[in-house]
């Protein structure tokens, strides 16, 4: 008997039709035990199955599969996502990426439909329900270890002009690797590195882009929105995953030059803000006053200034950030 994963069955349903288990058993040649199993495991993930003693099995809720083959067709790009992988769920596309380093060619993509174990800054967790968009991009660039901020500042860049072309959305930039719609939460990058004393292997960047999900479901302290959301209807993400890569392409190609750290700084919210910046060397609290070229943030704290090269930032109102300090 063939070993059927839960994103085969997902294949049947992906038209929001009711499908009876009996049929979708014998096309796959499995039996209706097996069906069963992988639709609780499909409604665990997150998707809304409905059952019927009479018709079967149907989405509550019809889903945009990812198609590998719609988006290589649909793909302008020259070598960026040339190679792409698209898995059902994975712990994360990361971890993924990571295992297979010495495999992987420049510019390889890894996509999935839902992570387990999504992370964010800090191995914070990061949820990765079915509808978003779960990608790791794979970078073996020639540079020096100290200019890996330049990749940070293109991809963020090159997300803000994807979703502000194609939605009119305004995203911005919250220092040093989030984006936010107003100050909700749509999307985290998470870059990754390999390297030696004397040089950079590899790279490997990834993006959490809440797409079609629904973020009320979200806990209320996550603050975050969706594309979907904000619209009021849902997109089609294997169109916006070939405009991310066209655009990451682009702004990854022209790095070095002052316009995409100029363009990255146009983008900051966290520039003219008060902050909390919590890293390895303790807390700060202060003005955002400058964003350096190197990627550092620059605060004023009193007659001083500090740059921060890394950190957990948090946006603070005056009231909050004087509450903070008085109680410190």
């Amino acid at each position: 008997m063939l070993k059927v994963a839960a994103h085969d069955i997902l294949s049947f349903l992906a038209s929001g039709d009711w499908v009876s288990g009996e049929e979708i058993a014998r096309k796959l040649s499995i039996s209706r035990a097996a069906v069963c199993k992988q639709v609780k495991i499909l409604r665990q993930r997150g998707y809304e199955i409905s059952s019927s003693s009479g018709k079967g099995y149907r989405l509550a809720r019809k889903v945009d599969l990812l198609d590998a083959d719609r988006i290589r067709g649909s793909l302008n790009t020259r070598w960026l996502g040339r190679d792409l992988q698209i898995i059902g769920q994975v712990s994360s596309t990361n971890a993924a990426a990571i295992s297979s380093i010495s495999s992987l060619p420049n510019g390889a993509v890894i996509l999935a439909e839902t992570q387990t174990e999504g992370r964010g800054r800090l191995s914070r967790p990061w949820a990765s329900p079915p509808g978003g968009i779960w990608m790791s991009l794979v970078l073996k660039p020639i540079m020096p270890l100290n200019h890996v901020y330049r990749i940070n500042m293109a991809v963020s860049v090159a997300l803000c002009r994807a979703l502000s072309d194609l939605f009119g959305l305004d995203a911005g930039i919250k220092w040093p690797n989030d984006l936010l719609i107003g100050q909700m939460k749509i999307c985290g990058i998470l870059m990754e590195v390999g390297a030696q004393v004397d040089r950079l292997d590899y790279v490997v960047v990834g993006l959490g882009l809440n797409a079609n999900n629904d973020t009320s479901r979200f806990p209320a302290e996550w603050r975050s929105t969706s594309i979907a959301m904000e619209l009021g209807h849902d997109i089609d993400r294997c169109d916006l995953i070939c405009r991310i890569l066209q655009e990451i392409e682009e702004a990854y190609e022209n790095m070095g030059g002052i316009e995409i750290y100029e363009e990255w700084r146009r983008h900051s919210l966290t520039l003219n803000r008060q902050v909390l910046i919590s890293s390895a060397s303790g807390e700060l609290i202060g003005e955002a006053v400058d964003l350096a070229e190197d990627g550092a943030l620059v605060i004023q704290i009193g007659d001083e200034r500090k740059r921060v090269l890394a950190g957990d930032c948090i946006h603070l109102r005056d009231a909050t950030a004087a509450a903070v300090v008085e109680g410190r």
